[in-house]
């Protein structure tokens, strides 16, 4: 019997088994002599770490563009650790590694503006995407407008909560920023008991956490969401110089 080698005419096949990546591994090996010492356990175990490979990096690329974080390729090896940042390797790596997730603790980090509370953020979803957690990014504000598209009973808002609710990672930009309305301050409150137990919060703010009630008008709720948010989070405190203009400049260099 003829030895029929594989050709890139045979990538159909692979395609329709959804095994695009294996298929250009294995027709790879067939026709390229530097395989030709490989045992046929070695080309095997190759092109499944090929497909192993390329199906992760589509996982990741699709929770992230579910988690609507607004900068998917912030990532944690690009952080910049500057004199006064008050971020270090040893922090950033302990959080990239999502334990806090594991085990549905909150993180609330603060700063003045423009000192990269939103970057750290984003580059977190990013890292709880690369291990296969699912995440969810607003800003407040944004929202909050969100949530007022929907009519009270619509089953998409039904549904836009349920994601809200389950996802592993919800983060909250801008957190209370502005005041926010009695109906929005109920849903945010809402949201937070839903999650208790089931996922982890991020929340980014200029204010500490005492000063939150300046934007809250009902007491009461006021106490449950600081509660809720505080009660079992890490406080990450940011300083230093402006990273908008510094990473302007570096660009401009």
């Amino acid at each position: 019997m003829l030895d029929q080698h594989l050709t890139p005419d045979d990538m159909a096949l692979f395609t329709r088994l959804r095994m695009t990546a294996f298929g250009e591994a294995v027709i790879d090996i067939a026709n390229d002599p530097t395989y030709d010492q490989w045992t046929f356990s070695q080309k095997i175990r190759h092109a499944l770490e090929q497909e192993t490979a390329a199906r992760t990096e589509r996982r990741v690329l699709k929770l992230l563009k579910a988690s609507r974080t607004p900068n998917p390729a912030a990532c944690v090896e690009d952080i910049h650790y500057l004199d006064g940042r008050n971020l270090n390797r040893e922090l950033v790596a302990r959080l990239a590694a999502c334990r806090w997730i594991d085990q549905t603790h909150n993180l609330v980090i603060l700063g003045k503006s423009s000192v990269g509370k939103s970057y750290l953020a984003q580059a977190l979803v990013n890292a709880a995407c690369r291990r296969d957690y699912s995440a969810r990014y607003y800003r407040l504000d944004d929202l909050a407008n969100q949530l007022a598209v929907y009519h009270r009973q619509d089953a998409q808002r039904l549904t836009f909560l349920t994601g809200l609710h389950t996802c592993d990672l919800l983060v909250l930009d801008d957190f209370l920023t502005t005041p926010i309305t009695g109906e929005t301050a109920a849903d945010l409150l809402n949201i937070l008991a839903a999650r208790e137990g089931r996922g982890s919060t991020v929340v980014t703010s200029q204010f500490d956490p005492e000063d939150w009630y300046r934007s809250l008008h009902d007491a009461v709720i006021a106490e449950s969401i600081l509660n809720r948010i505080v009660s079992n989070a890490e406080l990450v405190q940011l300083d230093g110089p402006n990273m908008r203009r510094h990473t302007h400049t570096e660009t401009a260099s």
